[in-house]
């Protein structure tokens, strides 16, 4: 029965066609809905690292004993905070971590000595030869200026961020690069006053300054920054309980201004970098988006319409503009019909019907679309979006997906509402509705319905122990299918007559990396009208990393 309700519209959507020099588009719908549960695990972990670079800045003023006449003792007289450097770098500094490197510096009144990288300059490195220079020359002297070495650091890191980024895919690096600060002292911020006698740096300063450094690292791009902070309380005794509230007041400050954790440790055997710096070389992912699209259901302003092709002009528009319903690119130039029409201006002209491309074929014909972001490499080469990149704005659409619905795949517009209905475009592309149709009753009517289930970390089938991905159930409901005439090109059948192509998204970040771009996997399904089947089950397997 509802097979023959459709050929019938069907007949009739054509009679009204014909009828007409100027056919409309259609008035009705014949269209059903399926919907997806699919089981998603997120990226291991462990089979993407991300460059890190530890930077010790560590307190070698005279109360560290050993150079200061009438110290006796003084809070690390034998070096151990120094030990615990060496410790945490021949832990790490191994092939297993090939993307850590390490800056150590030594600070007082100044900054006494930092290693160099492979330029020369004070930086990061992974020789064993200089780190242990650096630290093998230590000497405890002089004062403690927290305001001076905290400047130093940021010349530091700042030089190595223009550094990376002037070399060969330095903004890619960059914003998958952490860098975390590791600064101990056994004390207060203590400098000369100019009168012979000393000061303590105002905290105002040094939180400032710490502010300054974080801002800094953050608006250069970099993927993630942390500062973490330490006291050695060893010479803090009765009788000095404000002074000592005070350091740790300064450095826990210090700290939460920039992402960091505060630790005390009470005397130096206790001092440990290894077991209390949450290094991360590995990130925990976090869904960032989960996007449906049918490309052969375009929405309209009161309906949703049948687009057989699947190149956004649905199949009445065709007619109007003379192009082949049953071909996405009917003049075979890489670029699609509606694309032609859409990007076509006074200054370049495009026509569907003509072979007026800028783009060679590949050897076998095609054009492709490398990023799997439904745009070709040529019409992204037209529009200026990056062919090797699914979401060229990182607002977690891809970017044919924006280009189609309305929305500008160059620039991350999350707050816009262009129909001023109170639901920003993001939500309506997510949802499959017109950016440009402010209609409630069409919204509600076919609006995909979204519920994602963090089921925590599963556990191996076999072992029985926990795995480091963690698993989602997700739900889409409510996707309209149609029953679209297929299309075949040159002899070679790419869908068959009912067939829908839905793509399911999902964008991934990782979760202490917030700059880090999108990872994309993305499932496609092929689905037919005439057929019973309305619930589709996808499992992780089914899901594609897209590079």
């Amino acid at each position: 029965m509802t097979r023959l309700l459709s050929i019938l519209l069907t007949l009739a959507m054509f009679a009204v066609l014909s009828a007409c020099d100027a056919p409309p588009l259609e008035r009705f719908n014949v269209r059903d809905e399926v919907t997806i549960n699919a089981t998603f695990l997120t990226e291991d972990p462990e089979n993407i690292i991300f460059p890190v670079k530890v930077l010790f800045a560590i307190d070698c003023s005279g109360s560290m004993g050993g150079t200061v006449p009438g110290m006796e003792g003084g809070s690390d007289p034998e070096g151990l905070r120094l030990d615990a450097v060496r410790e945490f770098v021949n832990t790490y500094n191994t092939d297993e971590y090939p993307n850590v490197s390490f800056e150590v510096m030594l600070w007082n009144l100044s900054v006494m000595d930092t290693t160099g990288n492979d330029s020369g300059q004070p930086g990061f490195t992974r020789s064993a030869t200089e780190i242990s220079r650096v630290l093998d020359g230590a000497n405890n002297q002089s004062m403690t200026d927290y305001l001076g070495t905290i400047d130093a650091i940021r010349v530091d890191i700042e030089n190595d961020i223009h550094r990376t980024a002037q070399q060969e895919g330095g903004a890619d690096t960059l914003v998958r690069t952490k860098y975390i600060v590791l600064f101990f002292s056994d004390g207060l911020p203590n400098v000369p006053d100019g009168i012979g006698s000393s000061m303590t740096q105002a905290d105002a300063d040094i939180f400032e300054r710490v502010e300054e450094l974080n801002d800094m690292v953050n608006e250069n791009g970099v993927g993630g920054f942390s500062f973490h902070t330490f006291l050695l309380s060893a010479l803090f005794g009765p009788g000095d309980e404000s002074d000592m509230q005070r350091a740790i007041n300064t450095l826990q400050q210090m700290a939460h201004r920039a992402g960091g954790i505060f630790i005390e440790f009470e005397n130096a055997e206790a001092i440990d970098f290894v077991n209390v710096t949450d290094l991360r070389l590995t990130a925990e992912y976090t869904i960032e988006f989960a996007l449906a699209f049918n490309q052969n259901v375009k929405p309209g302003t009161d309906l949703v319409h049948t687009d057989s092709d699947g190149d956004w002009l649905n199949d009445a528009e065709e007619l109007i503009y003379d192009t082949d319903p049953q071909n996405p690119d009917t003049d075979y130039d890489g670029m699609g019909d509606y694309f032609e029409i859409k990007v076509s201006s006074p200054q370049q002209e495009l026509d569907p019907l003509e072979n007026d491309s800028p783009c060679q074929a590949s050897e076998d014909g095609t054009y492709p679309d490398t990023d799997f972001d439904g745009l070709t490499d040529c019409e992204e080469y037209i529009k200026g979006t990056n062919r090797y990149m699914t979401d060229t704005d990182q607002d977690g659409i891809p970017d044919g997906v924006e280009f189609y619905m309305g929305t500008n795949p160059l620039i991350d517009e999350m707050i816009k509402d262009s129909d001023f209905d109170g639901n920003p475009d993001w939500l309506e592309v997510r949802a499959h509705t017109n950016v440009l149709a402010s209609d409630p009753q069409v919204q509600r009517d076919n609006s995909y319905q979204y519920n994602l289930i963090d089921q925590g970390y599963p556990r191996d089938a076999e072992t029985g122990s926990l795995l480091p991905m963690r698993q989602f159930n997700l739900t889409v409901s409510n996707i309209d299918i149609m029953n679209t005439l297929g299309y075949t090109v040159d002899g070679v059948t790419y869908l068959n007559p009912g067939d829908n192509i839905i793509r399911l998204y999902i964008a991934q970040r990782p979760a202490d990396l917030p700059n880090s771009p999108l990872i994309y996997r993305m499932a496609e399904i092929q689905i037919n009208y005439n057929e019973a089947v309305r619930d589709i089950y996808l499992t992780p397997n089914d899901f594609e990393l897209l590079d």
